[in-house]
């Protein structure tokens, strides 16, 4: 049918503009299956006594300077044609505008409703706008001809009077620009394409050619070409408008539903905007509203809603109410109500009784709680809980997902419990305790207080969750110790800071063995437990130094933890076991535990993330036992009997410390007799003479986290990445020399000197160079794109970084071809053999390799053709 023709002519409503020649498209008129089609221009489209009117289910004016632009460029091209008097050269098409007829259709006047093409003629209509004021100052008379001919039909009160009418959002910066009474800067998407018109005017206007502007003028109205395609009074206007927008989905979800709702409400339609649909958009902006959409649906359909997939619950909800206005009307009061609970939630009001537990849920980005949360605010609201209530409620929600995470639980299943609670809950039962025992059963893993204990005495906190999360456990902690000092922990210089370091140095390792252990088991067991961990403004300043260091700058601090710690004359094990077990009694007393009358026994250790961890290990790599009990906070032994007695996928590229089988390594099926050191080679994978894999394959637990996709991950790229270019000149020379007094240390003068030549080369091809605020001293040479830094490598004091973990989310790195270039030049620097499995991780060279002149050249060859790859991609 003809419209198919039409669709293929036109534009996307909010595509970037794009014009085309109209020359080999048909032009005779056509009619077909009661839709008619011809061409026209802007002066056809508008003489009369007649309006277009943009309905309540379009959404508001998008374009913006990308599109204008491209529109005036092809405008000028064909003023150029008529300069030259070419008017027999093709004209420009514009695209197609698809029209139903208005409620005011009559036979003295008529009234047209856009289906499809607002865009473009909200533009125009501008554009003649600009053109009028731009002539009103030589030619008083241009304002009464371009008014009465295009912009206003004179004879008609009101609204009716405007020839175009856009979206009641529009509607207001769209009238001030017909009536003359837009003046300086626009805060609204049309007020903006008036004034661009304007500016290309000013700029287009020359004062020896006095038929210029006039000629523009000609271009908008009768050389930018249209196909016009009328709807029948009998055709469904707003499914014509779907099957026109929904393609590719350029319409958002939103909008979708917006549409359906407006087109359900013949005559209803402006009383349910005004009173209901106005003000969720005065509440919410347009990403809190396809939020609220979406809760709304999980609300009415509990595990059944998706995401992606909310218009299409919408339109289900909306036609089992179809044909009732009524019905439809309560189904937007309903949405009123909603977004009004969750801008409660997004922003909590001070002189709310729980708004510190929503401001905490926000803070968390929990917004896999929500659905429970809404429906709480509903309860409220509907006087089946009070406040008291409420705040229990979330206490338990609050501490489910906080003793969760101490525990080092998987996030993976949280929206699938909140969202089957949320819909099962009912205002008649005793709702906290509800809420508390339907979270309490042993398999959904909420710690209880033993359980609890243990996790903060071993779990390996510093890899759990985000940064953001970690944060806010410790500052809970510290705002129960009752500090008399205020100090805002929401300061994003405040970090966490590990007391002992993350890196060992001779006085730590010293320190640890005091006791006569293992100092380097001692260290990996405790040093990212949260015994372990407190928060600091200083953490650059503690870096790695010696306790009795550290002792001084956090018995100056303002924090009662940190004073806390200041108080202990060592720092060893015992010292950080105890202080892990105040901090449980804090974590036990500020968030309450599960129910735990029907438990029986208690619930078994959850290993989910070790069996992740193993079956993400890439063929030709390893790990060690010590690494997976880092991760999930464990020791080495009981990692490997669980390996040893449960089968798990990649169990056999776990290896001991030093890169070799374990002696009590078995395959999961007792018949099979592989030779595993075969079964490893054959992978890829390579040993020493000495049954030792290559240190360069070996995965440590960054690059585990990475493979995993924990959140900690990003963090820690985008906080070593992006520095704090609000340090002054001093602060940036002082973290310069820590890294290098660092670097000279570990790594000696001879590699040091290395680093610093290529820092040097670096700023003399106008790079920069950033230096890491975080405890561990680092530096990268970097360039900025789009906003963004970006570095081919990171420099610490023992190891150069290659992070193709970040690279792979940047352009152009995010190219896999170019990451596997970078790599092979890299390799091509003797003794640096980077593996293929480590495209997407982190791994490291050693900085003793720099000194060599091979690897030098080399490194500075990779660090050039860095920068030009990065500087081409920008152009």
């Amino acid at each position: 049918m003809i419209v198919a023709a039409g669709q293929a002519l036109r534009l996307p409503v909010s595509a970037p503009y794009l014009g085309a020649s109209l020359g080999s498209i048909e032009r005779s008129g056509d009619e077909r299956d009661g839709m008619k089609a011809n061409e026209t221009t802007l002066r056809k489209l508008i003489q009369g006594d007649q309006q277009l009117l943009v309905p309540l289910y379009q959404r508001q004016y998008t374009w913006e300077r990308p599109q204008l632009t491209q529109l005036w460029s092809d405008i000028t091209a064909q003023v150029d044609v008529l300069a030259e008097h070419r008017q027999d050269a093709p004209s420009h098409f514009l695209g197609s505008v698809v029209l139903a007829p208005g409620p005011e259709l009559a036979p003295s006047r008529s009234q047209w409703i856009i289906v499809d093409g607002q865009q473009r003629l909200t533009t125009l209509m501008l554009a003649l706008c600009a053109i009028r004021d731009h002539l009103v100052a030589e030619d008083p008379t241009a304002l009464e001809r371009i008014n009465e001919l295009h912009l206003i039909n004179k004879f008609q009160q009101g609204e009716l009077r405007y020839r175009l009418l856009p979206t009641q959002a529009d509607r207001t910066a769209f009238k001030a620009c017909v009536d003359g009474a837009i003046d300086g800067k626009s805060d609204s998407l049309v007020g903006n394409a008036y004034q661009f018109f304007r500016g290309m005017l000013r700029e287009f206007d020359d004062p020896a050619d006095p038929h210029d502007i006039a000629r523009v003028e000609s271009v908008l109205l009768d050389r930018l070409n249209l196909v016009q395609i009328l709807v029948e009074r009998d055709d469904n206007a707003f499914r014509i408008f779907e099957s026109i927008n929904n393609t590719g989905m350029r319409l958002s979800q939103v909008d979708l539903i917006r549409n359906y709702v407006f087109m359900c409400l013949p005559t209803r339609g402006q009383h349910v905007y005004d009173e209901y649909w106005k003000p969720i958009q005065d509440l919410l902006d347009a990403k809190a509203m396809e939020q609220l959409m979406y809760l709304v649906l999980v609300l009415k359909e509990g595990g059944e809603a998706q995401y992606n997939a909310v218009y299409r619950g919408h339109q289900r909800l909306l036609l089992t109410l179809s044909g009732s206005e009524s019905r439809i009307e309560e189904y937007a009061q309903d949405l009123y109500r909603r977004a009004r609970h969750l801008k409660q939630i997004l922003f909590p009001a001070d002189d709310l009784p729980f708004a510190e537990r929503l401001r905490f849920l926000k803070e968390w980005q929990a917004s896999t709680v929500y659905p429970l949360v809404m429906r709480l605010l509903e309860f409220r609201e509907d006087d089946h809980i009070g406040d008291e209530e409420l705040n229990e409620a979330l206490a338990y929600v609050e501490s489910f997902l906080v003793r969760r995470l101490i525990a080092g639980v998987t996030t993976g299943n949280l929206n699938r419990i909140f969202q089957r609670l949320a819909v099962q809950l009912a205002a008649e039962e005793e709702v906290p305790q509800a809420i508390r025992v339907a979270l309490s059963p042993a398999r959904l893993y909420w710690p209880s207080d033993a359980q609890l204990r243990e996790e903060v005495r071993s779990r390996a906190f510093y890899w759990q969750g985000r940064t953001v999360q970690q944060k806010l456990v410790l500052r809970r902690i510290e705002e129960s110790l009752g500090s008399k000092e205020r100090v805002d922990l929401a300061d994003k210089r405040i970090t966490i800071e590990h007391v002992l370091p993350q890196s060992m140095t001779a006085d730590w390792l010293s320190e640890l063995a005091t006791g006569g252990d293992d100092a380097d088991l001692l260290h990996r067991q405790l040093v990212h437990t949260l015994g372990n961990l407190t928060l600091s403004g200083y953490n650059s300043e503690l870096s790695n130094n010696s306790f009795a260091a550290k002792r001084e700058q956090l018995g100056h601090s303002g924090l009662v933890m940190n004073q806390e710690i200041a108080a202990c004359e060592r720092w060893g094990k015992a010292e950080i076991l105890t202080r892990s077990d105040r901090l449980a009694d804090r974590v036990i007393a500020i968030w309450p535990g599960p129910e735990e009358s029907g438990w029986g026994s208690s619930a078994s250790r959850d290993w989910t993330l070790l069996h992740s961890a193993v079956a993400a290990l890439p063929a030709a790599t390893w790990t060690s036992y010590s690494d997976l009990a880092e991760l999930i906070g464990s020791h080495p032994v009981p990692v490997g009997v669980h390996l040893a007695s449960v089968p798990v996928l990649n169990a056999h590229r776990v290896l001991t410390r030093s890169g070799q089988v374990s002696d009590s390594f078995r395959w999961a099926d007792p018949d099979d007799d592989r030779d595993v050191y075969e079964v490893l080679r054959a992978e890829g994978l390579i040993f020493d003479e000495a049954g030792r894999a290559s240190a360069d394959q070996h995965i440590s637990v960054r690059e585990i986290a990475e493979l995993l996709g924990l959140p900690i991950v990003a963090d820690l790229a985008e906080t070593e990445t992006t520095g704090d270019e609000s340090l002054s000149p001093q602060a940036m020379t002082t973290l310069e020399q820590r890294f290098m007094n660092q670097l000279n240390e570990q790594s000696g003068p001879q590699a040091a000197g290395a680093v610093q030549r290529l820092l040097e080369h670096w700023r003399s091809r106008g790079g920069e160079v950033q230096y890491g605020t975080s405890a561990n001293a680092s530096c990268a040479p970097v360039i900025k794109v789009g906003g963004r830094l970006l570095y081919a490598m990171r420099f610490y004091p023992k190891t150069t970084e290659i992070p193709f973990g970040l690279l792979r989310n940047r352009k152009p790195f995010n190219d896999p071809a170019l990451r596997e270039e970078l790599r092979q030049r890299l390799n091509d620097a003797p003794g640096v053999d980077i593996p293929v499995a480590k495209l997407e991780l982190y791994p490291p060279i050693k900085n003793t390799l720099l000194a060599s002149i091979a690897v030098y050249d080399v490194v500075v060859a990779v660090l050039d053709w860095f920068m030009a790859k990065v500087t081409v991609s920008e152009d």
